[in-house]
């Protein structure tokens, strides 16, 4: 019977590490940053507002080949660039 009990207290102990220690951090994950977007949007509804409305200040083909490049310039890896170190040269040990 003792042994019973003294399981029962470690199950229960072993299985309070399984909550979650934070439920209210939990419940507002995100929300700053929702917050801080909401608040440096000047008019939500803008894209609504404009839908029907053309761009000015480029022409069809050339504002076509922009969109085309852009794409495709996702088709590829991008390359690898050389790392350069700056100061690993060991001139700048000073004195000896």
């Amino acid at each position: 019977m003792k042994t019973m009990a003294s399981m029962t207290a470690l199950m229960s102990t072993v299985l309070t590490g399984c909550m979650s220690p934070t439920p209210n951090f939990d419940a507002q994950f995100g929300q700053s940053v929702r917050t801080l977007s909401e608040q440096q949007t000047l008019r939500p509804q803008a894209a609504l507002e404009n839908r029907d409305r053309v761009p000015e200040g480029m022409e069809g083909r050339a504002a076509r080949e922009t969109i085309e490049r852009y794409q495709r310039s996702f088709e590829s890896a991008p390359t690898q660039n050389q790392n350069y170190m700056i100061g690993a040269s060991g001139a700048a040990q000073g004195p000896r």
